[in-house]
């Protein structure tokens, strides 16, 4: 059983970490808890409203590969252009601390069940 429901589990692991950030989409004044800025500028607004759009659509398209083997493999180019790219330049930029360690940890969270559901999907093609 734990074959036939592992590589689901991971799916639904890496979507719901990457629909945390989804709430400055509703309510912009959590961009100041979730990175700690408060954009008082309307251009860093929608830039950054729209960044917590983004990771929501990845986590959407993996929880659809969840439960559905033909999503599979757009959810895991998605979420490791996401992963990786978000880890690539944060540690391109030496490795920040505060809110941007937080979104490194989840993203490091996310990495083994990414990497076991690539894995399992793509050595089944």
């Amino acid at each position: 059983m734990w074959t036939t429901t592992a590589v689901p589990l991971a799916f639904a692991v890496v979507g719901i970490i990457h629909l945390l950030p989804v709430g400055p989409v509703f309510a912009p004044e959590m961009l100041s808890r979730l990175y700690g800025i408060a954009p008082t500028d309307t251009t860093l607004l929608v830039l950054m409203r729209h960044r917590a759009v983004l990771p929501a659509l990845v986590g959407i398209l993996c929880l659809w590969a969840s439960w559905s083997p033909q999503a599979r493999p757009a959810a895991l180019l998605a979420a490791a252009i996401n992963v990786v790219g978000f880890l690539g330049f944060y540690a391109l930029y030496g490795t920040p601390a505060g809110a941007l360690r937080t979104i490194a940890i989840a993203d490091l969270v996310a990495l083994p069940p990414l990497v076991y559901a690539a894995w399992r999907t793509l050595a089944r093609s």
